[in-house]
């Protein structure tokens, strides 16, 4: 019922590079199973991660001017209403979330996962990471005991400049909506529609089926899969984590966010060793009611590089913007195969 489908595309050119010889290079264009969508496997090898290292934005003048860091934190960033949150800001340990001073909804709020103005990679440990999700869970729950109207719940990261991250200081954004945006809606309606054609969640086929074809299914936890996904939306791939029991907010504890974190932690280790030091997340529960017999909790976390450290182009260009067609540099099943080791 779950079809992965691929069309290999083969070019010829004479190459400068072997005295204008023929060679012929091979393109992929694959179509997601649950969307239908096409993407690109293309440029193999010509990509790679290119990491600068941020620590030298460490330093007490962009301290002094970071919103996030201590005091400022206090005295320049703004405060939630106190009939939706008195004292104005949520605090979990370390964590602290605030509104977004420019919100994308409604109800728009920022996680500030730490009080340090750089926390590399390294340092996004489990206690870290779990506090972090808490706190944006919280404040899930908290906006849905006063407002019923707004059922969709995304949290999305935008880690380090590459990935559009506008501060280098850590946060998520933690977004409560009645519109769900493009990629969320679709993913929600053709998992409805794959429900009501064969009566089976479809998140918990491709578990099982990615499992059994042992292509791009990195590893399990007792709750979650883990997968390179067939169709990445990012240069250098993209990964799934999926909870197929596990559906709306009301459903997440402490099992669960015990499973993400660990995740994540063992696929961030894996971004060390591939030089891989910025990404994209969003973590997508289905809305209660109806949905939650068809769309299970899942996270979809794409790395994101520079293309060079001379002119920093970005690894977004023409042809996902404009023809909204992602393409991907690397080998999704050898990309699963390296990961493998980190599970």
């Amino acid at each position: 019922m779950i079809d992965f489908i691929t069309k290999t595309l083969s070019t010829t050119i004479l190459d400068p590079r072997q005295g204008f010889s023929p060679k012929t290079i091979e393109t992929e264009v694959r179509y997601d199973p649950l969307t239908g969508e096409s993407g690109r496997l293309a440029h193999f090898g010509m990509i790679k991660p290119q990491k600068e290292d941020f620590s030298s934005w460490d330093t007490p003048e962009n301290r002094s001017r970071c919103p996030f860091c201590s005091p400022n934190i206090d005295t320049v960033t703004p405060r939630f209403p106190p009939e939706l949150l008195p004292g104005g800001h949520l605090h979990r340990g370390k964590t602290r979330v605030i509104p977004n001073i420019a919100p994308y909804d409604q109800y728009s709020a920022l996680t500030i996962i730490s009080p340090e103005h750089i926390v590399p990679l390294e340092k996004l440990t489990i206690p870290v990471l779990k506090e972090a999700f808490t706190a944006g869970l919280e404040f899930f729950h908290l906006v849905a005991e006063k407002d019923q109207e707004f059922p969709y719940h995304t949290i999305a990261w935008n880690y380090m400049p590459p990935s559009g991250g506008g501060l280098v200081h850590p946060h998520q954004q933690v977004i409560i909506s009645d519109s769900p945006g493009n990629l969320y809606r679709k993913t929600m309606e053709k998992s409805r529609d794959y429900y009501r054609r064969y009566g089976k969640n479809y998140w918990k086929e491709l578990c099982s089926t990615e499992k059994n074809r042992e292509e791009r299914f990195i590893g399990e936890l007792d709750g979650s899969c883990w997968l390179t996904s067939f169709v990445p939306l990012g240069v250098l791939g993209e990964f799934w984590g999926i909870f197929p029991e596990i559906n709306t907010i009301f459903d997440f504890d402490e099992t669960t966010l015990e499973e993400l974190a660990n995740g994540l932690e063992r696929l961030f280790q894996y971004f060390i060793s591939a030089g891989i030091y910025s990404f994209n997340m969003g973590l997508f529960f289905a809305p209660a009611g109806e949905a939650e017999e068809y769309l299970s909790l899942h996270a979809r976390i794409i790395p994101r590089t520079f293309l060079n450290l001379l002119q920093k182009p970005s690894d977004i260009n023409a042809l996902q913007l404009v023809l909204q067609e992602p393409f991907t540099v690397i080998s999704p099943e050898a990309q699963c195969a390296e990961l493998k080791a980190f599970w």
